[in-house]
């Protein structure tokens, strides 16, 4: 299938390894078929929508920033997911990367759950966590520079 994007022009993609997201990012309802891109750096993905080529988001993971960052599913979103526990599950979170590298943040309170084999994600919300909305790269350094490259006008 080929699929062209303003982000990385022409590429092409096998039908199989599209992501069907059964809940959708928050604030983009109409969008829920996506496929996994490599990143600028090894903790960081590309999730690109196969329905509009304008729109790409860097996600993360974000044990790389929290080393003890954990998600417990309920049992209604493996049972969405097609999974049996969390361990068939990938977790990434959302990146914002504005102008100002020291501003660049994750959301660890919304992380995006996709269970690989069933290629199926979504987005939940982590009701009842320490997570912050806004986790500021700029708390772990060594992070900072790698994410400020995916910017689309770096």
């Amino acid at each position: 299938m080929r699929l062209e994007t303003t982000r990385f022009g022409t590429i092409d993609i096998e039908p199989d390894s599209i992501i069907t997201l059964t809940q959708p990012i928050l604030g983009f309802a109409q969008f829920r078929r996506y496929v996994l891109l490599p990143g600028p750096s090894e903790f960081l993905t590309w999730m690109q929508s196969t329905e509009a080529g304008d729109l790409a988001f860097i996600l993360m993971d974000p044990r790389s920033v929290v080393s003890d960052y954990a998600v417990a599913p309920k049992n209604s979103e493996l049972a969405e997911l097609a999974a049996t526990s969390a361990d068939e599950l990938d977790v990434y979170t959302l990146v914002v990367v504005p102008q100002n590298p020291a501003q660049v943040r994750t959301n660890l309170k919304a992380p995006v759950l996709i269970n690989p084999k069933q290629r199926l994600g979504k987005q939940t919300i982590l009701e009842q966590s320490r997570y912050p909305v806004q986790f500021f790269l700029a708390q772990a350094p060594h992070r900072e520079q790698e994410v400020s490259n995916a910017r689309s006008d770096a």
